[in-house]
């Protein structure tokens, strides 16, 4: 069992580039797979595939900006200082308002950095790939929703 105390600086944490800015804050090893904290920045318009996870729970926890999170067949406006949780099997997409939007999120299980490694190590054509990014995200736990329904 881990037994280690952490501190990690504002622009620390293990970083996964893409059209965001995915910080790994806490991770799976951390925690013997209990839980992640990550932190992530998101650019204006950014809209994150819709997808569901099969195994773990996430939660956002909103620090700047604002975001719409569709849940399901509900939608929701974050703003600073509110939490979204997201059960498994919940098919969810958040896209950020305006002013981008910097949220913390937690999952637990802990299962997703191994994903944002595997992600960011293709090339942007094959993270554009319906098929190809779906495979990969299927490998951990994650299905990237094809026919996802907007409120």
């Amino acid at each position: 069992m881990v037994r280690k105390a952490k501190k990690v600086g504002s622009d620390g944490g293990n970083l996964y580039e893409r059209a965001n800015d995915m910080f790994v804050k806490v991770t799976a090893q951390d925690t013997n797979g209990s839980y992640e904290v990550c932190e992530e920045r998101c650019p204006a318009g950014f809209s994150s595939r819709p997808h569901l996870h099969t195994i773990s729970h996430e939660t956002f926890y909103v620090i700047e900006g604002s975001a719409t999170f569709i849940l399901g067949k509900d939608e929701h406006q974050g703003k600073v200082g509110d939490l979204i949780h997201i059960p498994p099997g919940i098919p969810h997409q958040m896209i950020a308002g305006d002013d981008g939007v910097r949220v913390l999120m937690v999952y637990s299980p802990g299962t997703t950095e191994a994903m944002f490694a595997d992600m960011t190590a293709l090339t942007p054509e094959e993270r554009s790939d319906f098929k190809t990014g779906a495979a990969v995200a299927a490998k951990h736990n994650t299905v990237w929703v094809e026919n996802f329904p907007k409120p």
